[in-house]
């Protein structure tokens, strides 16, 4: 999952938004993630509220799916109803339900009609202790409550991610929540790395880092990673790709049928051919 229009965004101008940029940084996410055998999603992070429509109905022709996201509670509500009344509510993904979610948002959520929504596994007015994984499950369990009463079928479980240390945390809730709750889950390692740039580091850390924090977290389970700007997907998609082939193998082992494109159809067999051959 790539994001895009956060704040500090170069894709941000002065009078909205840079379509055309934007444009060839989506595509080009597009074409690596179709290459290497993954699906892309979009989290959208709607900067104010004037910008909504303009950047659904830009983000809409994709045809991806789209996780609307804003730090601001009443954005997120005017999101979730336009995108609605756009006819993209079947792409939208509501990121997502807090523990302190206003009234207003969660009305919002509930008039849209949009049936998945991501639950944010953190109390931000308690980060020391709802950091850890035991106190994430009872949060998730209590969002589930919210969820449910917002008319939401469907929920991803987001492991937030404060520090680069707690990418570790995160994955073991990760594991938990699948293993207990049986809830899609994932996070992302970008909001603690987003430091960690190929001008700091070159192409080779920023590939180690950003692909290896999305490598661990697929590995504990993760069901989606959110690797930061939308144009990073060149330095993850192969590494989460090649866990994913591994994986994959590992699933048809077990008598598991892996149905549409797959790295283990793609890249793993591409690699076995390689190694004959030499």
């Amino acid at each position: 999952m790539g994001s895009i229009f956060y704040m500090g965004d170069r894709l941000l101008t002065s009078s909205g938004i840079d379509k055309k940029s934007a444009r060839e940084k989506l595509e080009e996410a597009i074409n690596v993630c179709e290459k290497h055998g993954l699906v892309l999603a979009l989290d959208v992070v709607f900067p104010r509220e004037e910008l909504v429509d303009d950047i659904l109905s830009f983000v809409g022709e994709f045809n991806i799916p789209l996780f609307l996201d804003s730090p601001d509670p009443a954005v997120r509500a005017k999101a979730y109803l336009r995108a609605s009344e756009m006819g993209l509510k079947k792409l939208s993904i509501a990121n997502g339900l807090y523990v302190d979610s206003p009234r207003e948002e969660l009305e919002a959520l509930r008039n849209s009609g949009i049936e998945t929504s991501v639950l944010m596994a953190f109390d931000p007015k308690d980060p020391y202790t709802s950091i850890e994984p035991e106190k994430r499950l009872q949060i998730v369990r209590r969002l589930l409550d919210a969820a449910r009463d917002t008319g939401v079928k469907n929920v991803l479980v987001d492991t937030v991610v404060l520090d680069p240390s707690s990418i570790y945390l995160s994955g073991e809730a990760i594991h938990r929540i699948k293993s207990e709750l049986k809830l899609p889950s994932g996070s992302a390692p970008a909001n603690a790395l987003g430091g960690a740039t190929k001008e700091r580091l070159g192409v080779e850390g920023t590939v180690g880092v950003h692909g290896g924090a999305a490598a661990f977290l697929r590995m504990m389970g993760a069901d989606f990673v959110m690797y930061g700007p939308v144009s990073r997907a060149k330095y993850v998609a192969p590494v989460v790709s090649m866990v994913d082939s591994l994986l994959g193998y590992g699933l048809r082992r077990s008598g598991v049928r892996i149905e549409g494109r797959h790295p283990v159809k793609t890249l793993l067999k591409e690699l076995q051919q390689i190694f004959t051959r030499g």
